[in-house]
């Protein structure tokens, strides 16, 4: 059928090319729900890519990337650990080392705000 579509000049090789590896890592994912939403997720790209190109396929992956940060799990947002809130960037993306890592991320909300103690490598600083 694909040879059909091309031969006749409706759609170009490359793109019977991506369907068909679309097609074939569709089946790696093993949950129903996950799958079904790659492939209306799959034909929605494209569908935007015949429409406007990359343009249209780039446009899609902004609007995708928009939804995905309004998603929310047991009130925490879905890309919390890459999309840090409340001044949380360097405990999100710049990690300082883990020796000196002593304050929870903001986002936990937990009653102890204190990781451990203020100086957790006694042995290091045995003055203070």
């Amino acid at each position: 059928m694909g040879q059909a579509a091309v031969d006749a000049g409706i759609v170009s090789p490359i793109l019977i090319i991506i369907v068909a590896i679309t097609g074939i890592t569709s089946f790696a994912i093993p949950d129903y729900y996950l799958a079904f939403h790659c492939r209306v997720s799959r034909f929605a790209y494209i569908i935007l890519g015949y429409l406007a190109g990359l343009l249209g396929i780039a446009f899609g992956a902004i609007i995708h990337l928009l939804i995905a940060t309004k998603i929310q799990s047991f009130g925490v947002s879905y890309l919390e650990p890459y999309i840090p809130s409340k001044g949380a960037l360097f405990n999100g993306i710049f990690n300082s080392p883990t020796w000196k890592r002593e304050k929870r991320a903001d986002f936990l909300d937990t009653k102890k705000e204190n990781r451990q103690e203020h100086i957790s490598m006694k042995w290091k600083y045995p003055n203070n």
